[in-house]
């Protein structure tokens, strides 16, 4: 009987190796370490607004940490259906879903998590892809490169990892290439991926998960043209040619009625409370537009690098942008006078609105030599169409901010393909939209933050 179990064993482990045995893997990543020091309680991804000047928040603090160091999987399979197959997994060890705003974004040496970034498989023909899991949205393609990685991030940068099912055609046009895609992705509203010890951390004015409410998946499409006019210049290190790419998104939520909300209405010299019932259940589209266009200013027909300048930018408009974090959750929505809650009910009807807003940032980037170079960012994000005579918000806006910008200059030196060094300079600003009480100690509108980071990758 013994002899027999150890046979099914074995042979229970051979089965499975036999049949991924034409499966290739490579194990890829980088270790990171950063230096940070922050002029306020910010943080780590800037992504929350910089407190007013002169609250708690408002002194230093210098972080060292590696837990942005990363992994991942890359799988190539064999060919189905005449297509190549492939598979990505890419894990973590800052994910720190559950943990905002308390700790500011910073887990420690001690305390990191593991989160699962991507997780995705494809099937590729010659001019078509078929791809299937996690993986960067179509809305989130160019990145700016700096030491602060999601820089931009709630300033002008729409970032988002969502599980998908996308499906992109090549074609040639006007003697360049084309990428059209068309996806239908969960209508999620994480941060950077999937918590796998903790739950999302995104609460709705509803006080559920942006996606639990959805009435609708998330729908995205995106057309891309690049072509090799002038030469090519760098993005993230490698040559890229001229690029135009046009990208739309749209889901819709739906936000129940109930409940008596404790609103907070614009006032001279700080916010009015009131007390309003939203007049009914809604449904609220979230929509998104933005364009991007990369230009070598200074191009080449090599991979040398060396004196290749490139400009980057992209911008956007929407409303409800919290699933692209353009938005905090408790901002993206608002309540609106509708009217008086009539006989029997002793409070004012008020409707549910989604927050628009529209930015986007431009970087300028220079090659000194291949292993030396430099860069600045400019990012803003900016509400607009807000009616502050009928705005009467809600108990889950804490203190609704109305402008981000942020502004980045960055040296690199990279003296081999496996490592990486970067020091940076950030200033971010963030304004309100008015004081949130009365008297001198509290009645700022803004606050803004100076940043000097170090970092230093070890590729693998």
């Amino acid at each position: 009987m013994k002899k027999l179990i150890l046979l099914a064993v074995i042979v229970g482990l051979i089965v499975p190796a036999a049949a991924y045995a034409k499966a290739e893997f490579s194990l890829g990543g980088y270790v990171k370490l950063e230096m940070v020091w922050d002029s306020t309680q910010i943080n780590r991804w800037l992504y929350y607004g910089v407190p007013r000047e002169n609250t708690a928040g408002q002194h230093g603090r210098l972080k060292i940490t590696a837990e942005q160091t990363r992994m991942n999987f890359t799988m190539k399979g064999p060919k189905v259906f005449g297509a190549q197959t492939s598979g990505f997994i890419e894990w973590g060890f800052d994910n720190a879903s559950n943990q905002f705003p308390a700790n500011g974004g910073w887990f420690g040496n001690s305390k990191a998590r593991i989160g699962l970034r991507h997780a995705m498989f494809r099937l590729n023909w010659p001019d078509t892809e078929l791809m299937m899991g996690q993986y960067w949205s179509v809305m989130t393609e160019e990145i700016p490169e700096t030491a602060n990685f999601g820089a931009a991030t709630s300033s002008g940068q729409p970032f988002l990892r969502i599980a998908q099912v996308r499906l992109t055609q090549k074609f040639a046009l006007g003697g360049g290439q084309t990428l059209a895609s068309v996806a239908v992705c969960a209508a999620e509203n994480d941060l950077w991926g999937l918590a796998i010890t903790n739950s999302q951390w995104t609460v709705n004015a509803n006080n559920q998960y942006d996606g639990e409410s959805s009435e609708t998946p998330m729908v995205q499409g995106r057309v891309k043209w690049s072509k090799n006019m002038w030469g090519k210049a760098a993005y993230w290190g490698r040559p890229r040619p001229f690029s135009v790419r046009v990208a739309a998104s749209y889901h819709r939520t739906r936000y129940r009625s109930g409940g008596v909300f404790g609103g907070r209405q614009f006032g001279n010299q700080g916010y009015v409370a009131t007390t309003y019932v939203q007049s009914g259940q809604e449904y609220l589209d979230h929509w998104l537009v933005e364009g991007s266009v990369f230009v070598p200013i200074i191009g080449t027909q090599s991979a040398n690098l060396a004196g290749t300048a490139s400009l980057l930018t992209q911008w956007f408009i929407g409303q409800g942008l919290e699933g692209f974090i353009e938005d905090l959750p408790n901002n993206s929505s608002y309540l609106t006078y509708s009217g008086f809650g009539g006989p029997g009910v002793p409070f004012g009807l008020a409707e549910r609105q989604l927050m628009k807003r529209f930015g986007g940032f431009v970087q300028l980037q220079y090659y000194i030599t291949n292993q030396w170079y430099v860069q600045a960012v400019y990012a803003i994000n900016r509400a607009f169409d807000v009616d502050r005579n009928s705005w009467v918000g809600d108990d889950n806006v804490s203190d609704p901010w109305r402008t981000n910008q942020q502004i980045y200059a960055t040296v690199y030196y990279r003296p081999i393909q496996a490592l990486k060094f970067g020091l940076e300079y950030t200033y971010m600003r963030t304004d309100y939209f008015q004081s949130i009480a009365q008297g001198p100690t509290n009645n700022y509108n803004y606050g803004d933050n100076h940043r000097a980071m170090f970092c230093g990758y070890f590729f693998f």
